[in-house]
């Protein structure tokens, strides 16, 4: 019982990065576009205060310890979109510009800096333990890759002219309020696992519009996307770095 209790326990959001993407070219068939960053906030769990005993001496006192410890081997990315559609020649000079509040699409997180978007569909069970041995994760670990995204619970879209069938890939949905959500393809926050010909991990997330997040204390507390991923699960590596990339429709 103290094993899964302490299992229970584990496995928080280690990093919550808060920024807006900023797509500048959309086009309405293509593909997605590389995304500016905009770092707005970090925010990452701090160390709990230990209990403590004053027990009598001469006795053996059996207790049970849990703990709730952030993991190390995941970050998280949450925020805002905003959008201008343009037509733009090859040098950027743009001939009309709208700017577009209203929108539907994809967030891609990715490790690859050039994504061959026409190789790109989901990902199969192989991938995902090439990506846990590639993260030095054990695939039959409880907060591995392979064990966390296990279901198959999402709305079919589009990536660039590839469909993707609904319920195809694996996914999981995001937490709301800091409920844990029963994936179903139809809520907010699902993200789906793609997988590109040049043998790299895409972590995608539909774009929302002002749904409540993870943290809803105020009642203000909105994004338009959350998304989970993988870092290294070898002590003392830097941190992966990741490349976003927008993919909008007009709404």
């Amino acid at each position: 019982m103290l094993k899964k209790t302490q299992q229970k326990d584990m496995g928080i959001i280690m990093l919550t990065l808060m920024f807006t993407v900023i797509v500048l070219s959309v086009y309405v068939v293509g593909d997605p576009t590389g995304a500016a960053l905009t770092n707005l906030s970090t925010s990452q769990k701090a160390a709990t205060t230990p209990d403590f005993g004053n027990h009598s001496k001469g006795a053996i006192h059996t207790i049970r310890l849990g703990a709730t410890q952030q993991d190390t081997k995941w970050k998280a990315y949450v925020g805002n979109v905003t959008s201008a559609f343009v037509l733009d020649d090859a040098d950027d000079y743009s001939i009309y510009q709208w700017t577009i509040n209203s929108f539907t699409g994809q967030v891609y997180i990715t490790r690859n800096s050039s994504v061959t978007w026409s190789n790109v569909g989901c990902a199969v069970a192989a991938n995902k333990e090439t990506e846990d041995t590639t993260n030095s994760h054990t695939s039959t670990a409880e907060d591995s890759l392979n064990s966390t995204f296990v279901l198959q619970a999402h709305k079919q879209f589009y990536v660039g002219a590839t469909d993707i069938t609904a319920n195809n890939c694996f996914s999981i949905a995001t937490n709301i309020n800091d409920t844990a959500q029963t994936p179903s393809g139809t809520q907010p926050f699902t993200e789906v696992l793609l997988w590109d010909s040049d043998g790299k991990m895409i972590y995608t997330t539909f774009v929302e519009s002002d749904v409540s997040g993870y943290r809803n204390v105020t009642g203000q507390d909105t994004y338009d996307f959350q998304a989970i991923v993988p870092e290294s699960g070898s002590a003392g590596d830097p941190a992966f770095t990741y490349y976003f990339y927008l993919e909008l429709t007009s709404s």
